[in-house]
């Protein structure tokens, strides 16, 4: 996880294990005031983005957490459990919010470049029946027909490479994992 700290992470019984000397390796801040849920470190959520990832999807999720017994008696006590798994509710909800912004966000500029496009066909028509056939009319029509596929360009892209892969749905469903997983917190000495 850091790379400065040790810390002994294992998979055993199909739990997640993990061994701290310290809660600051887990979490940015071990005091989440004014936030009752705590801030995970990148390395720590990609960690268990990864081990989570690599069960089987119908498996409930066990996080084992091993602290010492000093870090477990800390004044004033902090929910160790409770902040893992809210923060991961966070997360799957940030996703979500992303994702729906993203659906969103695609629908009004698909909705805008279909207008557009089908204003420049329709001028690349009438240009074509209206005016004489010359080399200034070929181009002025077939600038529209560009000028229209162009305006769709964005929002077939975004359809394409952006909404339909399912990672990002996929990242969302291993947040909403974590966020029911059963955590529990222990002392190694």
């Amino acid at each position: 996880m850091n790379a400065e700290l040790t810390m002994r992470v294992e998979m055993k019984s199909d739990a997640i294990d993990v061994r701290l000397s310290r809660l600051s390796q887990l979490f940015d801040s071990v005091d989440p005031s004014p936030f009752r849920e705590g801030r995970l470190t990148a390395s720590a959520e990609e960690y268990f983005l990864r081990r989570v990832k690599a069960q089987p999807r119908n498996q409930p999720v066990r996080i084992v957490i091993h602290l010492p017994a000093g870090e477990m008696t800390r004044s004033p006590p902090f929910d160790v459990a409770a902040a893992l798994t809210g923060h991961f509710a966070a997360c799957a909800a940030g996703e979500a919010k992303r994702m729906s912004e993203s659906i969103r966000t695609w629908r009004q500029a698909a909705l805008i470049g279909f207008v557009v496009l089908s204003i420049c066909l329709f001028l690349a028509w009438q240009i074509s029946n209206n005016l004489p056939a010359r080399p200034m009319t070929r181009i002025l029509q077939e600038s529209f027909v560009i000028l229209g596929w162009v305006s769709v360009w964005k929002p077939i892209e975004t359809f394409l490479y952006e909404l339909l892969p399912p990672e990002k749905r996929r990242r969302q469903q291993l947040f909403l994992r974590l966020s029911s997983a059963e955590v529990v917190v222990c002392d190694h000495s």
